[in-house]
């Protein structure tokens, strides 16, 4: 059994009540709306975030109401919607081994439905009375969402990301939404100001780790990841893993960036950019890059950690450590 498993176990019947009102809320009068719909849904991933947000109202307030679950839906809806935006800004097929939106379809398809599960993530935060504070994380979250894809996107141009640069882009794009999807379940749960602001804090740092992992998961092989290696280099994308490699090995850091930019993204020099790729890529697995990042990921999750002391021990705060435990361990 995964760790995911046990908690949809820990969490109980809620669980169900979420996988049901995420149905529901996404039925249309649109066929072709709702064949994409379930298409989306069954080849959704571990529903990382939903399972987070009911957890932590079980740990914050023993029980789950109503607008936890709302929630737990919510951040499910967004979550997806972005990735189908995603996958038309980087021209993805694939995505968790299965063709994407995209392909299937069309990248204007991809696009509006996207959109469609945005707007439904904030009719249902209206609908279910979720306080306005709530609908202001989660509104955020998608404001810093779009902003950190952006802001990734004119560093890839630069191609002079640092550290800093790279923690500003993950607090947007990936923190933001693990934020809003603790932070709104412990807000309706009735925690306190204090414990609200520790959950803030523990879902931000452990969204910072959660792409840190992802990152580092892009260095090892295709089989491993059920996704294309090397896809951040051919996006030109400067990732924890190869800061690493380069602040180990400085007298190196001007030549990989200049052969970063050799990655010209043109159907006709695949072969000579993925050659590059690959000389990229054997640069941060000499250099000690992926331990290195390792190293950091576990930093953040040590923190993340911390801040669950603040609750009282309860199997829900154990499964909030062990999402924090699985991310750690790759």
């Amino acid at each position: 059994m995964t760790f995911t498993e046990d908690i949809r176990n820990i969490i109980g019947t809620e669980w169900t009540g979420f996988e049901t009102l995420l149905s529901k809320e996404l039925e249309s009068r649109s066929v072709l709306l709702n064949r994409i719909n379930s298409y989306v849904l069954g080849t959704s991933g571990k529903r990382l975030r939903p399972l987070l947000a009911l957890v932590t109202a079980k740990a914050c307030g023993g029980s789950v109401n109503l607008k936890a679950v709302a929630c737990a839906a919510v951040s499910e809806l967004i979550h997806n919607a972005t990735l189908l935006h995603d996958d038309v800004v980087d021209g993805s097929d694939m995505r968790r081994g299965k063709l994407t939106v995209n392909r299937l379809f069309s990248p204007g398809v991809s696009i509006l439905v996207g959109d469609y599960w945005l707007t439904k993530a904030i009719h249902v935060l209206i609908s279910y009375d979720c306080p306005y504070s709530v609908l202001g994380l989660y509104s955020k979250a998608i404001e810093l969402l779009a902003e950190g894809e952006i802001l990734q996107m004119e560093l890839a141009d630069t191609l002079a990301a640092v550290e800093e640069d790279y923690i500003e882009v993950i607090s947007r794009k990936t923190a933001s939404l693990f934020v809003a999807s603790v932070k709104g379940p412990a807000i309706v749960s009735g925690a306190s100001d204090k414990v609200v602001e520790a959950m803030g804090q523990f879902a931000w740092h452990l969204g910072c780790a959660f792409q840190i992992r992802d990152d580092i998961l892009d260095y090892r092989p295709s089989s491993d990841t059920g996704k294309d290696s090397d896809c951040d280099i051919m996006e030109r994308k400067i990732t924890m893993p190869l800061l690493c490699a380069m602040h180990r090995n400085p007298s190196m850091e001007e030549y990989i960036r200049r052969r970063m930019a050799d990655i010209t993204a043109d159907p006709s020099r695949i072969a000579e950019d993925r050659k590059v790729a690959e000389e990229i890529r054997e640069f941060v697995l000499d250099n000690g890059g992926i331990e290195s990042a390792k190293a950091k990921l576990r930093q953040y999750t040590d923190k993340a950690s911390g801040y669950l002391e603040v609750l009282e021990p309860s199997v829900y705060r154990d499964a909030m450590k062990s999402v924090t435990d699985y991310v750690a361990g790759l």
